[in-house]
């Protein structure tokens, strides 16, 4: 017994081989293989110990990582392409298109007429280009955000290096400004030192002129006075 299912995958169709054949099953096998049947997989898989069957019930019921551990661990040779058939298309179900590409490619080398290997090999390559590319892309923007990142970031940097430099002349300007107004009061103070030094000293030479001048009087007075009274007595 054979089947094919054709999901829709990105506008092509998925050709999936799920062949399982009813012939001589062991005893817990049967009842597998009659869930199988009855689309019960989840109990089908439990129950076949058959890696091939087993993978190709866990592929119906969706769990496409068991399924592909499953087909790559299958010996048989009667069901061993069909096996990796069915590997390459667990892959794709994951997304593995290169999984999925190489599982068809090994298909195809041994069977070049499998059709349905080369459907899906033909998608399978397709979706890995448009991953590649949206890959490429993806890494484009962040290469280009992080371009961006380190223009803002350096430009940041120049403008607080500018910032950082334009305070430096200002604080040396201000303190060559205070050192300037320091030295002018110290200038000033000098000077007033000096004007009031020497306003102190003309004032103590004209106090000495003056201390001299009525010396001089009163000694001119005492003469005149002894010269009075000389006469007086004569």
């Amino acid at each position: 017994m054979s089947w094919y299912t054709r999901p829709l995958m990105v506008s092509a169709t998925l050709l999936v081989s799920t062949q399982l054949a009813a012939a001589r099953f062991l005893n817990g096998e049967q009842e597998a293989f009659e869930a199988f049947q009855t689309g019960d997989y989840v109990s089908a898989a439990k129950g076949f110990q058959d890696a091939d069957r087993r993978g190709v019930a866990l592929y119906r019921a969706g769990r496409y990582e068991d399924a592909a551990e499953s087909f790559s661990k299958v010996e048989r040779d009667k069901v061993a392409l069909d096996a990796r058939y069915n590997l390459g298309n667990a892959y794709f179900q994951l997304g593995d298109y290169a999984g999925a590409v190489t599982a068809y490619e090994s298909v195809l080398k041994e069977k070049p007429s499998h059709q349905d290997a080369q459907h899906n090999l033909a998608l399978a390559r397709s979706m890995l280009a448009q991953l590649e590319e949206q890959q490429f892309e993806e890494e484009k923007q962040e290469e280009e955000e992080r371009r961006r990142q380190e223009e803002t970031q350096e430009r940041e940097e120049q403008e607080q290096e500018s910032e950082q430099q334009q305070e430096s002349e200002q604080q040396q300007e201000s303190e060559q400004q205070q050192e300037s107004e320091q030295q002018q009061e110290s200038e000033q103070q000098q000077e007033s030192e000096q004007q009031q030094e020497s306003e102190q000293q003309q004032e103590s030479e004209q106090q000495q002129e003056s201390d001299q001048q009525q010396e001089s009087e009163q000694q001119q007075e005492a003469e005149q006075q002894q010269e009075s009274e000389q006469q007086q007595e004569t």
